[in-house]
């Protein structure tokens, strides 16, 4: 993983230990290095404390500041800026979107402010902090009908996501072809995408995605990747009445992808470049309803598991017992809810990392 995170506290109390562990551990997941800074400075309240985490060298591009960057400073990135002498905290993110960012204000729990590229660590504090969402089963509905998480929606809250500035982009890059075959584990690749994203995903074409961007790594070129698909989907429509249109709904999940191939391109370690014009490299097909349906398979395995767990959808409403149901459906083969099942499977393994 790679990426930027960070700590702004000006309340004179102390950052916890734990906080600075779980944002330095998720950018180290992958087996990258972190450069940090970190400094107190003293003010009316007490201390003011600020920590800066970055997968590459924080520099200085004045002697008053300091710069954590994911990215290209000049192109497609997410920076922290932090100055010195004015004690003022700069965040920013620029390009198409590739480069996430995301944040919280404390609020009542003190003056300051988290951020990190991946959602996952500051959801874990805010839930340790009892600032959940008031919003949640919204954010869940959004998810299981639209099959992503909406960038700013409520499925995050109270976690925020930086604004993009947009930046002229090349779209002369067709789709990369790749041609290469399924060499792990497919229940693998689920968790680590879970964790990766740092959001449930409905979409099991990124499965693919990981395994072709590791082969673009492998024999060493870049990945030209588009955003057109054929037709956005809709995931369990006959539980919701209200709908989004079909135009508004493209739009906002031409930005989620954008967000998941930039986190598989950065854990992967491939250079990616995305068009919005062109159309999707082509996925490789996998048997995902027959690897449902048999409890033989690792997935089959790690569904039923997963979802006849004891905790399986903490704090989230969802009926265990429907979902059940569902699964018990489709084993018998008397309805195909393999999209369906492998949504709810990484709703309940994010919400597992969540209140790990």
């Amino acid at each position: 993983m790679s990426g930027i995170a960070g700590i702004l506290r000006r309340d004179g109390a102390p950052v916890p230990e734990k906080w600075g562990h779980l944002l330095e551990q998720s950018l180290l997941f992958g087996g990258n290095s972190t450069f940090r800074f970190e400094d107190s400075v003293p003010v009316e309240r007490g201390d003011l404390h600020i920590l800066l985490l970055s997968c590459s060298d924080s520099m200085a591009s004045e002697s008053s500041e300091r710069l954590a960057i994911d990215g290209d400073i000049e192109g497609e990135c997410s920076y922290a800026r932090w100055n010195e002498e004015t004690l003022e905290l700069e965040l920013g993110r620029k390009g198409m979107g590739q480069r996430a960012l995301y944040w919280f204000d404390l609020s009542e729990a003190g003056d300051g402010l988290l951020f990190c590229s991946n959602p996952l660590p500051l959801l874990q504090i805010a839930r340790e902090l009892e600032l959940s969402s008031e919003n949640l089963i919204q954010g869940v509905q959004e998810f299981l009908q639209l099959g992503f998480v909406e960038e700013g929606g409520e499925m995050l809250s109270p976690i925020c996501s930086m604004p993009i500035q947009a930046i002229s982009q090349s779209t002369s890059l067709p789709s990369s072809s790749f041609n290469c075959s399924f060499t792990t584990t497919p229940v693998k690749d689920v968790q680590l995408l879970v964790r990766v994203l740092g959001t449930p995903f409905a979409d099991f074409d990124l499965l693919s995605t990981l395994q072709q961007y590791r082969y673009a790594k492998e024999i060493g070129c870049s990945v030209a990747d588009g955003l057109i698909v054929p037709q956005p989907k809709r995931f369990f429509d006959r539980f919701f009445s209200v709908k989004k249109e079909m135009k508004e709904m493209a739009s906002q999940r031409n930005a989620a992808r954008t967000i998941e191939l930039g986190a598989i391109a950065r854990h992967v370690g491939v250079e990616l470049s995305i068009s919005p014009e062109h159309i999707r490299i082509e996925p490789m097909q996998f048997p995902l309803a027959l690897w449902l349906r048999s409890p033989q398979s690792t997935l089959g395995q790690l569904v039923g598991d997963t979802l006849q767990s004891e905790g399986a959808f903490r704090d989230i409403p969802v009926d265990k017992s429907k979902c059940i149901q569902m699964l018990d459906a489709h084993r018998d083969g008397d309805a195909d809810n393999s999209r369906e099942l492998f949504a709810l499977l990484t709703l309940a393994l994010w919400s597992q990392q969540v209140h790990a």
